[in-house]
């Protein structure tokens, strides 16, 4: 008999830079969802209550959450193509995009929230 040690591969939910892919992705999904739902609501009879600067500032908040989850996800797959560690960038970039997704949805749920008072 062999004395050879197998080792099983790691589940899939231990692998760091799979779950801040998916996690990213997720990201892009909910600043898309943000964006068209922003866009819709502010064309609404109360939406429209809500000055245009607003609205567009908060839509550019949306979309460079969407560009930052994007350029995340787009860093780990070139990484796991070249073989070499994902990036400290991919990292920031994924915070990134939580902090201007919470800074788009939130601003326009409060300024959302004011017009219809």
């Amino acid at each position: 008999m062999s004395e050879e040690v197998v080792k099983p591969d790691p589940e899939p939910g231990f692998d760091k830079e799979m779950l801040l892919y998916d996690y990213s992705k997720h990201l892009l999904s909910l600043a898309l969802l943000g964006l068209g739902g922003v866009l819709s609501i502010a064309q609404s009879g109360q939406g429209q209550k809500i000055p245009g600067v607003i609205i567009a500032a908060l839509t550019v908040f949306l979309a460079i959450s969407g560009l930052c989850a994007l350029s995340c996800t787009a860093s780990i797959l070139r990484s796991r193509q070249r073989n070499v560690p994902v990036p400290r960038s991919a990292w920031l970039t994924n915070q990134g995009a939580m902090m201007f997704l919470g800074i788009g949805v939130g601003g326009f749920l409060y300024s959302w929230i004011r017009a219809l008072m």
